[in-house]
């Protein structure tokens, strides 16, 4: 299915938005030690939250991958792999670069997270789209 340049902006803009504010998040410098740098923003929240947060965060970015390949024109099986996939990788390559901001750490507990976050979140906007075409 072919799609109008307008089409495909609407679509895709919430994706990428979104991506771009997970990485900006992940940009945020941890705790440094430095006593004359102020308080990171993420050190404010606990690190189990933290981990906790990955989880709706990921699901959040697959489910708007699908909703956008979805509407154009992929069969939803493909639409719901594809939208795993490319939040998955999101999430491992957010977590790379993380080792190179001060005072963050790439962590194999928070990749699993992202990974059951895509899962998840992909598997909730296939569940809706099913339950839609069957009213």
């Amino acid at each position: 299915m072919r799609s109008s340049a307008p089409a495909i902006v609407r679509s895709f803009t919430p994706v990428f938005l979104w991506m771009m504010l997970l990485y900006a998040l992940s940009s945020l410098p941890g705790d440094v030690d430095d006593s004359f740098a102020p308080p990171s923003a993420i050190a404010w929240v606990p690190p189990a939250l933290q981990n906790v947060l990955h989880l709706p965060a990921y699901g959040l970015l697959a489910w708007l991958w699908f909703r956008a390949l979805n509407a154009h024109g992929w069969r939803p099986t493909a639409a719901l792999c594809a939208a795993f996939v490319f939040a998955s990788i999101f999430g491992g390559f957010d977590e790379l670069h993380q080792m190179g901001v001060p005072g963050r750490y790439a962590s194999l507990t928070d990749l699993a997270a992202n990974i059951i976050g895509s899962a998840a979140g992909a598997a909730f906007a296939w569940h809706r789209q099913r339950l839609r075409s069957l009213t």
